[in-house]
């Protein structure tokens, strides 16, 4: 061992295999709480001899008694080395007397440890001897000195109560200060007095002014350590998965700056049972002619993410951040070649249905609404002559569909608006409202009003369901093909459907006095015969039929699996995989398995379709509505399977999460009333963008926050003595 102590990490737990020596306390405790944990990049292939080798992620999975030897290259369970159970010696073997190999039935064998006697009384011996050794060590020092364990305690609950008010400030979007002398921070301090804070009001009466820790410095720097916190948190358990994904927004102007909106994407398996989890991480400020992937890189890895787990970016499809060619998403994908791009699918439904529909019209018709809307929202005497109508949200894609039918539903009152500021009005608003009035009067108007208002009640649910973070790519591209039935059954009876949009229109115009005539013909000779078209024809043939044929065109064209090269991943679904059949599955496996060098899911494949294959139809059936989370019960025996599933997950579906968190941003402002965003802004925003979280686990938040605050040289102590 002597020889050993330069090249091995003095408390792997291999080197402690069959000790002839009773440990030490120490040594005991060091192995327990301070045991040699690999590298994420540790090559443990190197250290098997078979086709299989072990995975880093299942030391999480078997935390905290699962740990893994570079000296003896194996896993042990360092309970029962630590505590060995002599009674039952000989019925011991992997795991404690050897390291466990037969990787192949890894995880059936570490349950059936667990279950095991041996081990459980192992375990209990484990935790008995950390309590007693923490107690000790919590209060060595206090017992040297009963008055350090006092003051400290009191010290820690005046910080505790400045620090939460700091949190409450963050996380129910209250400024910390205002435009008085008395912010609100001095207030609500003042308040817990009133309400009984013994320890506080002596603090503030009694402290010196440099040590009541409640100046703009110490309060930024508490807010940055909560920050801090809140993000390492999320950072590990990333890190910790299989796979994640990183996905941006970009903001509009916000304080004279564009900002962009970072999250991460991730499966999150530390948990009793698997999670798909969306996390906002920050905003990163887009300054000069800087690159865009140079910042989202850099910000990443300040962060602490391990890029190398990177598998996929998620944006909005602009050309800026989508360009196969100069795009953000090309440059982070020459760097880290897992990185598949994912469109953003409710920003593509909704470029699909509005944006990039072919029907000119109908985009004419869109930026008739935004102007209207712009119109009387840009004076608050004219937003007062119509209804409570929002302007059209291009963030919040479900609000988008909501204001249309909105705008539908109150069109009238609208209308009747702009008539009379374009008869009663003078001056530019005059002329603004009469062109207004012209262009919202016109037959084509009303009718691309009524096919847009019906259509948007059918797609508002599912947009909604686009947006949920459980969902997966395949459940996407279900919906999607939900959608598409829909508007291929009324193109199909496009004269059987359009009777009730023409009753409609037909309504609509006899209230606004607005004759629903057949526009001349330009194009027919003077001496023509031919039969002019009634008004249903008219308008059935050249707006309502081109209106489906458009939608269903690109949904058919931007949502076509083929089209995602990542899509072939999904074909692991029961449902697919029936579909498809075992060669093409097996081609579609060793295209993933090239792009995320997942070892072994080839030779897996063929026994997950074998297995699937063999089960009774209703149980097919039955897990095959079901999604890809659910059918991670279903991997222990396949580790390449569920890697592949867990990337899978990862994969981004929409940036909806980031464009959220800039109506944060946008209230954080409008409180400080400031026209720069600094820290502390930025701190603010993601204490209130994680409320949830804060306050579900708000005292060990606290607690950790007061322990890294008193770390540094301070005016009163914090920590105890070790």
């Amino acid at each position: 061992m002597d020889g050993l102590e330069f090249a091995v990490h003095p408390y792997d737990i291999g080197l402690y295999v069959n000790s002839p020596t009773p440990l030490t306390e120490d040594l005991k405790y060091n192995l327990l709480v301070n045991t040699f944990t690999p590298a994420h990049d540790y090559n443990f292939k190197g250290d098997s001899t078979g086709i299989r080798s072990f995975r880093h992620i299942w030391l999480i999975r078997y935390s905290p008694w699962l740990c893994y030897s570079s000296y003896l290259k194996g896993p042990f369970c360092k309970y029962c080395i630590v505590f060995p159970q002599p009674d039952l010696c000989g019925r011991q073997g992997g795991f404690i007397m050897v390291p466990f190999v037969r990787y192949n039935d890894f995880h059936v064998c570490a349950k059936k440890h667990m279950s095991s006697a041996w081990h459980k009384s192992a375990e209990i011996d484990a935790t008995n001897f950390l309590t007693s050794r923490n107690v000790f060590e919590t209060n060595f020092a206090c017992q040297l000195d009963s008055s350090i364990n006092r003051i400290v305690n009191e010290n820690r609950k005046k910080l505790y109560s400045i620090l939460s008010t700091i949190v409450f400030c963050g996380t129910h979007d209250i400024p910390l200060h205002g435009e008085t002398k008395t912010g609100n921070m001095q207030s609500l301090l003042a308040f817990r007095v009133e309400a009984g804070d013994v320890t506080l009001r002596e603090h503030l009466e009694n402290e010196a002014g440099n040590a009541r820790d409640v100046s703009s410095q110490i309060e930024n720097e508490l807010i940055k350590l909560c920050v801090d916190a809140i993000r390492e948190e999320i950072v590990s358990a990333a890190n910790g998965s299989a796979g994640f994904s990183v996905l941006v927004g970009e903001s509009a102007e916000i304080s004279g700056e564009d900002h962009l909106s970072l999250g991460i994407r991730f499966v999150d398996v530390s948990g009793a049972k698997p999670q798909v989890r969306e996390e906002f991480l920050g905003f990163a400020a887009l300054k000069g002619a800087t690159c865009t992937a140079k910042i989202i890189i850099e910000e990443c890895t300040k962060y602490g993410l391990n890029l190398e787990k990177l598998c996929g970016q998620g944006y909005d499809g602009c050309s800026k951040l989508a360009g196969k060619e100069g795009g953000v998403q090309a440059k982070i994908k020459s760097r880290f070649p897992k990185a598949t791009f994912v469109h953003c699918a409710a920003h593509t439904l909704n470029l699909v249905v509005n944006d990039l529909n072919a029907v000119p019209e109908i985009r004419n018709a869109i930026g008739s609404i935004k102007a209207i809307l712009r119109f009387f929202h840009g004076n608050s005497s004219r937003r007062n002559l119509i209804p409570a109508v929002p302007l059209l949200g291009e963030a919040l894609w479900t609000a988008k569909y909501k204001h249309v039918r909105f705008f539908s539903e109150n069109f009238v009152q609208i209308f009747d608006g702009l008539r009379n500021l374009a008869t009663t009005a003078s001056g530019q608003t005059c002329q603004d409202a009469y062109q207004l009035y012209c262009a919202s009067g016109t037959p084509n108007f009303l009718f691309c009003l009524v096919i847009m208002s019906n259509y948007c009640s059918k797609l508002e649910p599912v947009t909604q369901a686009l947006q949920t973070v459980q969902l997966d790519m395949m459940k996407v591209y279900e919906h999607i093909q939900e959608l598409l039935s829909v508007f291929r059954g009324h193109r199909e009876k496009a004269e059987e459907h359009f009777k009730g949009i023409l009753l409609e229109v037909q309504e609509l115009a006899d209230k606004l006095g607005v004759d629903l005539h057949v526009p001349k013909q330009s194009n027919l000779p003077k001496d023509s015969n031919a039969s002019v078209p009634t008004k249903e024809e008219y308008f059935r043939q050249s707006l309502y039929i081109p209106y489906l044929n458009s939608v269903i065109s690109w949904l058919e064209s931007r949502f076509a699996p083929e089209s995602k090269a990542v899509f072939g991943i999904f074909s692991l679904h029961p449902k697919e995989m029936a579909k498809i059949g075992l060669e093409t599955l097996k081609t579609e496996m060793d295209k993933i398995s090239e792009l995320y060098e997942i070892e072994n899911l080839e030779t897996e494949t063929v026994t997950w379709f074998e297995k699937w294959l063999g089960k009774k139809e209703e149980e097919r059936v039955e897990n095959g509505e079901s999604g890809l989370l659910d059918l991670l019960q279903y991997v222990d025996q396949y580790p390449s399977i569920q890697q592949a599933i867990l990337i899978a997950l990862a994969l981004p579906l929409t940036t909806c999460t980031m464009e959220k968190s800039f109506s944060t941003m946008k209230r954080i402002e409008t409180w400080s009333k400031s026209a720069v965003v600094d820290k502390r802004t930025f701190g603010l925003c993601m204490m209130s963008a994680h409320r949830v979280k804060i306050n579900d686990n708000k005292d060990v938040l606290l607690q950790k926050v007061i322990d890294r605050f008193g770390e540094d040289n301070r005016r009163l102590q914090f920590l105890f003595e070790k």
